[in-house]
């Protein structure tokens, strides 16, 4: 896990953030940010757009979680609301780890549209908003709210996601082929000609999923927590 310091970013991104597996065949990134909420925030319309609204770069009649299976990038990403020293009222907070670049993931924030950025960082004072606002405006709105991570964990980074679902596909072909001999009731060359094709054979994705809390808009966050740990 290491950082550089410098900044190339065309994002004005001022800090490149924390890569994982620095070396190997893959490395993770990640970042995470924070934009003070605005106090009439919709976040019923905000769990509305990731669990039933269709992302723009997923095409027709993907959800959220399948859409974001098809980039083949994002490794996890969480939003969560909590209040701050450094704005009133509450603060919206959104972490991402990921493969590629930090300047190639804005890159991509951009395919989800200003209509779809909206909906999120629209409830979030100061987003650029109005019929000349643009995607890119929005991007560089997010951008603007990373703040440094103290540490984070990834369980295979040197691994990319394309890597982990080949050899979760190979796995399940070889299982299969190692069962078919067992039986000892076929041909050995046919079966290992026929196995050998199927490994040949595109991997198929692995399903990834999206948890969204549908009521957060109505069971509002806790603001009890410094009672709770005897502050």
């Amino acid at each position: 896990m290491s950082h550089d310091g410098t900044n190339t970013s065309g994002w004005g991104l001022r800090y490149p953030g924390l890569v994982m597996g620095k070396g190997g065949k893959n490395e993770v990134k990640e970042f995470t940010g924070m934009w003070a909420l605005k106090p009439d925030a919709d976040l019923v319309a905000f769990t509305d757009t990731l669990s039933r609204e269709v992302p723009v770069w997923g095409g027709p009649g993907k959800t959220f979680s399948e859409a974001t299976t098809m980039l083949g990038l994002i490794r996890t990403a969480r939003w969560f609301v909590a209040r701050t020293q450094d704005f009133d009222g509450y603060t919206l907070f959104f972490i991402s780890q990921f493969d590629g670049t930090l300047d190639k993931y804005f890159d991509d924030f951009v395919l989800n549209g200003k209509e779809n950025l909206t909906k999120i960082w629209g409830q979030c004072v100061g987003c650029p908003s109005g019929p000349d606002a643009t995607a890119r405006d929005v991007v560089e709105f997010i951008a603007r709210g990373q703040i440094k991570t103290l540490a984070c964990y990834d369980v295979f980074p040197s691994l990319s996601l394309g890597q982990i679902y080949k050899a979760a596909d190979w796995y399940e072909k070889t299982q299969k082929f190692q069962r078919a001999v067992s039986k000892g009731d076929l041909n050995l060359e046919d079966a290992v000609n026929a196995f050998f094709g199927e490994l040949a054979e595109s991997y198929k994705q692995v399903p990834s999923d999206a948890m969204i809390d549908t009521e957060v808009g109505r069971q509002w966050q806790y603001e009890d927590v410094a009672e709770h740990i005897g502050k």
